[in-house]
Parts: structure tokens; sequence; C-alpha cells
């Protein structure tokens, strides 16, 4: 019987379940992330798989890297790390089709070759996850918070959130910044020198916190008023605004909030 294999759905965690299928040499019907902020969907259920689940494994992720960096290359590894980032359903079985024909060692052309049917599907995933990551860099909108750091909220489609840490790091180098996946409940926090990965358990909280102790600062005016004083109003494109400005980021946007007085700041139907 084929397995329905979970995990803790870190890369980290995929990584030691193809690991554990080549060393146990399991049979995989597919591979299910188990995601805390995932809670309120229910997943299908397959009555003719058996539920396994495998633990992440430091030591084996790191030897299946080193595997495919010495069989691909560092920037193949990166491009399976960022389609994995996309978080579509069914990613980690079209990974491990990838990964399946790569250490079979059948086509020495085939590693690198983004015309195969197994690279093709991952190459345009990871080129989706870049893309908002680059766009993503200028939708970042920081509060200042009341001990003089500055903390910002993100809700993206993809998990970006540390491919865009250095961005904020090399920006920002002295100061004290936090930026929150609301999403995923989870933040990075640079205190200067060093960033630190952490979970958060309760996002809600942080965001009424964030709201009622720091209120609209010099930076968040500023913003306000510039959308306000270069709108015109005989050349507002509600389509255009859409295609380019997603609705799902204007949450998070200063200058896109609808209690704001002026025609930059109301969105329209």
């Amino acid at each position: 019987m084929s397995l329905s294999i979970s995990y803790d759905s870190s890369f980290d965690g995929f990584l030691s379940v193809v690991f554990e299928t080549y060393r146990q040499r399991l049979d995989v019907g597919d591979i299910v992330p188990e995601r805390p902020y995932d809670s309120d969907v229910t997943p299908s259920v397959d009555l003719f798989m058996q539920p396994f689940h495998v633990e992440t494994n430091a030591d084996s992720a790191s030897r299946l890297r080193r595997a495919v960096v010495n069989m691909a290359g560092e920037d193949v590894l990166n491009l399976l790390e960022t389609a994995f980032r996309s978080e579509e359903r069914g990613v980690e079985m079209k990974i491990l089709a990838y990964l399946r024909v790569l250490f079979s060692k059948s086509d020495p052309g085939f590693a690198r070759n983004p015309t195969s049917s197994e690279m093709l599907p991952l190459f345009l995933l990871a080129r989706a996850v870049r893309h908002e990551a680059g766009g993503m860099l200028g939708m970042v909108r920081f509060n200042k918070a009341p001990d003089g750091s500055y903390i910002a909220e993100i809700e993206p489609k993809y998990d970006i959130l540390e491919m865009i840490v250095g961005h904020f790091r090399g920006r920002f180098p002295n100061g004290r910044w936090a930026i929150v996946d609301v999403k995923r409940c989870y933040g990075a926090f640079y205190d200067g020198r060093h960033t630190e990965i952490l979970d958060l358990p309760d996002t809600d909280t942080l965001s009424r916190s964030i709201a009622e102790k720091a209120p609209p600062d010099e930076f968040t005016r500023m913003w306000k008023s510039y959308y306000d004083t270069m709108a015109i109003k005989e050349r507002l494109n509600p389509r255009l605004l859409r295609r380019c400005l997603p609705v799902r980021y204007w949450k998070h946007l200063h200058e896109r909030q609808q209690n704001l007085a002026g025609p930059a700041s109301r969105p329209t139907a």
C-alpha cells in the first residue's frame, strides 16, 4: 500500500521525507505538509493510502542538500527551495519527481534542463515566487513602536519573508525592526546586528497591539500625504490599479486604508 507522508511543512522536513523515501524504499503516494495556519482547511483523505509521518532530521536534510548540489549545482537547489515556498498543493510530489530522475543518472543533461517535464513546472513556480518577493520590497510599511523599533506586517501569497530580509538588513543595518508574516504566524526580528526568525502563536494580538500602541508616526503621515497630493481624480484607473497593485496587499499599506481622506486612499469599486 502506498503512503500518505506528513511532515512539519519546512523545507528541511521535506528533504527528510525524500531521504527516508530512499533509505527505507517507501512507496510514496502523497506528501502532505502540516501547516498550523491551514488548520481550518480539511485535507482530502485517501482511503487507499496509509498515513506515515516523518520527523525533520537536520543531518538527513544536509546530506540531501549536498547530493543535489554535487549533481546539479547550488542554483538548482535554490530553485527547488524557491518553488517549495510557493506552497502549492502537490509541489512536494513535483520536486520528488525531479529528484528521482536526477538521482537515477539516466540522463546526464537532465539536471539543468528547464524544458524537461519535471523541471518546467518547478521553474514556473520559482519564477512566480521570486516575482512576488521582488514586488514585496516596495510594499513593506513600517510602524514605529513605543520602544523606537519599527514593525511591519505582510500577508504575501507565497512564503517569501526570509527571501526579503536581506534587502531590509542592507537598507537599515543600524536600526531595530521586525517584519511579521501574519498569515503564517512567524516573523523576522533584527536587533541591529543579528536576524532571528521566530514563530508567533498569536499574530492577531500583535496586530491589535501595533494599532493601539503605535499610532501613525511621521513616516506614515508622509506616505498618506504623498499619495493624497499626487492623486489626480480625473485620471484614476481602478482596473489598472488592481492589476499593478493587487487588492490582497492593500490591508497592510498605509496609503490604501479606507479611513484616509483624499482620492488616493479611497478604494474604488
